[in-house]
């Protein structure tokens, strides 16, 4: 059977043997190296060529996220799964961007442990459930954020058409309503789902909506 090559990254020397005697006696699971700070996990990733590696986000001279970033630019293919007693979803959402597979936390149980493990091993991602509410609301925050930025750079007379273009209107229709050409009309609509970063007339429909523009007397 082949066995997926584990390290373990903590700065805690308990923790790091207690994890190691977890994995240890798991037939497809090997843990081939143990590092305690950020430069000794890098140099180590590099010499063992771990599948998976167990990260600890605070690491006591640095960050484990700052770890797993140099690792993987270094080794694309190597799986980070994050380990920490902490559901801090800033450190979540900066772990994700650094290239992680995982997040768990440290009151993970040890069948969901060795789970997830073979999970990242296959190339699966995962979020202990605990954070992931926190890092979807976070991101719907986000992302309501930059369409409220994107909104705010359309003008009235683009205002206008979106609200007629979720109408059902089409570019003649919207040129006559605004007593304007249809090249201008068509341009209007361009202009307006290339701001909104959109790519059909559906979608500014739907976003009109979402907005509440519709709500709203427009001509």
């Amino acid at each position: 059977m082949a066995r997926t090559r584990v390290m373990v990254v903590d700065d805690h020397e308990v923790v790091r043997t207690g994890l190691e005697a977890i994995l240890g006696a798991e037939e497809d699971l090997e843990v081939m190296a143990e590092a305690g700070t950020v430069n000794e996990a890098v140099q180590k990733a590099s010499l063992f060529a771990p599948e998976v590696i167990l990260m600890d986000v605070r690491l006591g001279e640095g960050s484990g996220i700052e770890a797993c970033r140099a690792i993987k630019s270094e080794r694309p293919a190597t799986q980070v799964l994050m380990l920490t007693s902490f559901g801090d979803e800033e450190a979540v959402m900066s772990s994700i961007m650094a290239g992680a597979s995982g997040y768990l936390l440290k009151n993970v149980g040890r069948a969901d442990l060795i789970r997830a493990i073979r999970a990242v091993a296959r190339g699966q991602n995962l979020l202990d459930p605990a954070v992931t509410k926190r890092v979807m609301e976070r991101l719907t925050r986000l992302a309501n954020k930059e369409e409220a930025q994107a909104l705010q750079a359309v003008s009235a007379r683009e205002k206008d058409v979106l609200v007629l273009v979720a109408q059902g209107l089409t570019n003649k229709e919207i040129a006559a309503r605004l007593v304007i050409s249809e090249n201008t009309a068509r341009n209007h609509v361009s202009q307006l789902l290339e701001k909104l970063g959109l790519a059909r007339r559906s979608e500014a429909a739907a976003f009109a909506a979402e907005h509440g523009l519709l709500r709203k007397e427009r001509p």
